[in-house]
């Protein structure tokens, strides 16, 4: 790819991610966009045919990587680091990812991932749960770790995605009791 599409495409992105951190996605005009990254409308629209697209390909980059990463990963301790290593590494969606703005589409995609991941894990382990309480399990530390990354997030990610991760994990497998001292 040409570097001049390169640094076209990056500017945009650079922009929405900005213009998300105060509106949705679906409330983004092209000229505003166009504006705050200082291109053409008629350049955006070489690439594009809407802030949508633009915005879908983001997400598809950064669900691929994810997604790879989790099938390369062979322990849930693994899977963990992986999505924390991959909200630290891109602070400006992860601040969007749980922004009040935000539709949580990229969290769902993650979640029916990471569902397919445990589910994958409870079947290969042999366990007697029944397939309603494997949900409830999945979905119980889905949520939970959701709500623990969210807080890392909003409280600046000063831990390391490691740190996080284990603790995540700890707390999945032995509740509160596990980590108090």
């Amino acid at each position: 790819m040409d570097i001049r599409i390169k640094r076209t495409k990056k500017m945009l992105e650079e922009a929405l991610l900005d213009l998300m951190k105060n509106k949705p996605v679906e409330k983004i005009t092209p000229t505003e966009l166009c504006r705050k990254a200082t291109v053409n409308r008629n350049t955006f629209y070489t690439h594009y045919s809407s802030v949508t697209e633009l915005y879908n390909e983001i997400e598809n980059r950064l669900i691929n990587s994810v997604d790879e990463s989790l099938n390369e990963s062979g322990t849930t301790i693994e899977s963990i680091t992986v999505i924390c290593r991959m909200l630290k590494s891109n602070k400006k969606i992860s601040d969007i990812i749980f922004s009040k703005h935000f539709s949580s589409k990229i969290m769902k995609r993650v979640f029916v991932m990471t569902d397919k991941f445990n589910m994958n894990k409870m079947n290969s382990e042999n366990s007697k749960l029944s397939d309603n309480y494997k949900q409830m399990v999945s979905a119980y530390t889905i949520m939970g770790s959701a709500a623990a990354l969210e807080c890392w997030v909003k409280n600046g990610m000063r831990e390391s995605p490691e740190e996080v991760a284990e603790f995540i994990y700890l707390v999945s497998k032995t509740g509160s009791s596990g980590i108090t001292r």
